[in-house]
């Protein structure tokens, strides 16, 4: 049965009235309430270093907002971005996450994306390794350019240079664009000497990063170098030391590499050299020795040239040839003309040994013996031992029992015998020896004991007086007279004295029995009778005192004027070595004009003078101050003559005698 329509429209009451209760008004909805986030600055995306201000709202369940509601804040993952309580949130780590604000059960989201930040640094991922110097690195190094915060900045590309902390220095592309942020090396190379060392990365405006430490190992074998001494050889002999020869790179670092053939060439000196066993190889550390090379020829230099295979560049050497073993002897300085029997020949006669070229072999301890030839008679110490330049003297060599007309003969071990010259043997000398003699070059002057001759033939006779034990004046009977070397100037029985060849000798005046008791005169022989001198000026060759002076100049002897010199000054030695007796300490300019440069510390001076008005006569140049080091020992002045010019600019070089003296210094 239908319901009536009355109570159809009370059913349709009630049932509103249900909806009405169990939906709320529908002027007044009932909702999740609701958390609803912004940024201040309308953007979702920041920078590692960089905040944004997060701001949210609360709706209630009827949608109205909710004043005064408090928010809790927070990150998904702060290692991207962090967020603080007052919802300001920080960028990190490159990525994105979500931050999260919660009030009363309520919560919203917020996605944040990180991109990296402002450069400020440079990170390397691959070290380097491998060096060979000069070669391709075998790893190369790969650098990242970071932010603060470690991301990799892609955005821009920067210009990443290398360079080598120490010494060394890097080749190829030592300088990179990065791309993506990354500088990625492919040819770089360091070359330098062997050792450890580091890269350096640097940036404009980045802090600079630097490797991890890495060995440089040598490179390529790219030239020969000599190690040692200077070379020395004896004609015909082999070296007791092996020459010895190093491959090298191109940084000077010793090349281990074995097997390379090296060969040497001899060039230079005078007459034919012979020359074997010239070749050799490379060990295993990269050295040729030269231990069975021989070199036969005239003494003196020679340039030893050494050569690899290709890609190795030569080297050269200065090697000094002496003599080799003996095969001869000559008589270097022969007896007297005359000399008394019984007394000591003074000077000792001397036996030079001479290998099968002619040089001079300083072969020590040869056993030379000497001989009377033609008549009888009999030698006191007739023999001698060759010293550590082969020479055998005589000393205290006596001839006994003859008189008149002999010679001698010398012999050695196993060499042919040698001839002198005759000497005459007088009667023993029975006049009473001086016990001392003086030589002057004149008797008005008491100090000079240096002569100049006039000319290369020039005769002079010095003054000579002798003394008794108690300084008394003594008969000069007794004294004879010889020089040093002969072939400068020759000196008569009666003292006058030949000049004749340019150079210097000593003029001795000598006890005829007692050798030790002598004096003696430094004689300087001249080129020329009319060219130039440039001479040190020394009153005296003994120097007694501590300090003493030497003066530098240049005679005109011809008349011809002189308008400029060029001339060095050298005494070898200094006063921090022991064979220095003497070393100068201040030089005076003595004429205007006069130029003065120490080349070194101790041992040179350049002097140069001109003149716009040519000088004649002589022109005194500088004046040296010397100190005496040590006694009992000697040196010399040496005068390097460049360029001697005359009033019309002609040099006058090849005319000039140069007068070096000696300086004793008892």
């Amino acid at each position: 049965m239908q319901p009536s329509p009355g109570r159809r429209v009370a059913r349709g009451l009630l049932a509103a009235l249900a909806l009405a209760a169990s939906c709320g008004d529908p002027a007044s909805p009932d909702i999740p309430p609701v958390v609803a986030i912004r940024a201040a600055s309308g953007l979702a995306a920041l920078s590692a270093g960089t905040s944004v201000l997060l701001s949210a709202t609360l709706t209630d369940k009827r949608g109205k907002p909710v004043g005064g509601a408090a928010f809790t804040w927070s990150s998904a993952n702060s290692a991207i971005a962090s967020v603080s309580a007052t919802g300001l949130v920080t960028g990190a780590q490159s990525g994105t996450t979500t931050i999260t604000a919660s009030s009363g059960g309520a919560a919203g989201t917020f996605a944040i994306a990180v991109t990296p930040g402002v450069p400020v640094k440079l990170v390397i991922t691959t070290q380097p390794a491998g060096a060979v110097s000069g070669a391709r690195l075998v790893t190369q190094p790969v650098v990242e350019v970071r932010d603060l915060y470690d991301n990799v900045v892609t955005a821009t590309s920067t210009a990443v240079s290398a360079t080598v902390v120490g010494a060394g220095t890097v080749g190829g592309g030592f300088t990179v664009a990065s791309q993506e942020g990354i500088a990625r090396f492919t040819d770089l190379s360091v070359a330098g000497l062997v050792g450890t060392r580091s890269l350096q990365f640097a940036a404009p405006a980045l802090a600079p990063v630097t490797s991890a430490s890495f060995d440089i190992s040598p490179g390529a074998a790219a030239a020969l170098a000599y190690v040692g001494a200077a070379p020395r050889l004896r004609s015909g002999i082999t070296a007791a030391a092996p020459m010895q020869l190093q491959l090298r790179d191109r940084e000077g670092n010793d090349a281990p590499v074995a097997g390379r053939r090296v060969v040497v060439a001899v060039t230079g000196g005078t007459g034919l050299t012979a020359v074997a066993n010239t070749a050799v190889t490379t060990d295993a550390q990269g050295r040729a020795s030269f231990s069975a090379l021989t070199v036969t020829g005239v003494a003196g230099t020679r340039t030893l040239t050494f050569t690899a295979d290709a890609g190795v560049s030569a080297t050269t050497a200065t090697l000094r040839l002496s003599g080799g073993r003996a095969s001869r002897l000559i008589v270097e300085r022969d007896m007297p003309v005359s000399l008394n029997a019984g007394a000591a020949v003074s000077p000792p006669p001397i036996v030079q040994l001479l290998d099968s070229i002619g040089n001079t072999s300083r072969d020590v301890g040869v056993r030379v013996r000497t001989t009377l030839a033609g008549g009888t008679g009999t030698l006191g110490n007739a023999t001698a031992d060759t010293d550590t330049l082969g020479r055998a003297i005589f000393s205290g060599l006596t001839v006994l029992s003859a008189l008149g007309s002999r010679s001698l003969q010398y012999a050695g071990e196993g060499l042919p015998g040698a001839s002198g010259r005759t000497f005459t043997v007088l009667p023993p000398d029975t006049l009473t020896q001086p016990a001392r003699i003086i030589t002057l070059v004149t008797a008005a002057d008491t100090v000079q004991r240096v002569l100049q001759l006039d000319t290369p033939t020039s005769q002079f006779t010095p003054s000579v007086s002798a003394r008794s034990a108690d300084g008394s004046p003594f008969s000069t009977a007794a004294v004879r007279w010889f020089a040093r070397d002969s072939s400068r100037a020759t000196v008569s029985a009666r003292g006058t004295i030949t000049g004749a060849l340019p150079g210097r000798t000593f003029i001795v005046a000598q006890a005829n029995r007692t050798p030790s008791v002598a004096d003696s005169l430094l004689v300087f022989v001249p080129r020329n009778a009319t060219g130039p001198i440039v001479r040190a000026t020394l009153p005296s060759y003994r120097i007694t005192t501590d300090t003493f002076s030497i003066s530098i100049e240049v005679q005109s002897r011809d008349g011809r004027p002189l308008s400029a010199i060029d001339l060095e000054v050298a005494w070898p030695g200094s006063a921090s070595f022991p064979y220095s007796p003497f070393n100068v300490t201040a030089f005076q300019s003595l004429r205007s004009g006069v130029q003065v440069q120490q080349v070194d510390g101790q041992q040179n001076l350049r002097i140069n003078w001109a003149t716009n008005t040519p000088v004649q006569g002589t022109v005194q140049l500088i004046r040296l101050q010397c100190r005496v080091n040590q006694r009992g020992v000697g040196n010399q002045l040496v005068i390097t003559l460049n360029q001697l010019l005359d009033g019309t600019l002609t040099d006058l070089s090849s005319l000039t005698s140069v007068f070096n003296p000696i300086v004793i210094i008892p």
